[in-house]
C-alpha cells in the first residue's frame, strides 16, 4: 500500500512539473527574416535581394522561399522570428 501511494505521489509530481514547462507553439505566420551565407555579389539585383531579405519580415514559408530563390552559391539558410 505504501508503494502504491508513493507511486501515485511521484507520478503526480512528474505530471505537474511536465505541464509547468510546456513550450508554446511557434507561430509560422509571424514575422520571420531568413538570410543566406551566399558570397557577396557585384550584381545590382543580387545586392537588392540580399538587402530586402535581411530587412523584410514575412511569414516563415514566404521568407524561406525568398531566401531559397536568391540563394546563389549559398550552403545555408538561417531563419529567425522577429518580435
Amino acid at each position: 500500500m505504501k508503494n502504491i501511494l508513493l507511486s501515485l505521489i511521484g507520478g503526480s509530481l512528474i505530471l505537474a512539473s511536465a505541464s509547468s514547462f510546456a513550450v508554446s507553439k511557434t507561430d509560422m505566420d509571424a514575422k520571420w527574416i531568413c538570410t543566406t551565407n551566399a558570397s557577396t555579389s557585384e550584381v545590382a539585383s543580387d545586392i537588392d535581394a540580399d538587402k530586402q531579405m535581411s530587412t523584410t519580415a514575412l511569414s516563415a514559408t514566404k521568407a524561406f522561399a525568398f531566401a531559397a530563390e536568391n540563394c546563389r552559391d549559398c550552403t545555408k539558410i538561417t531563419c529567425e522570428a522577429q518580435n
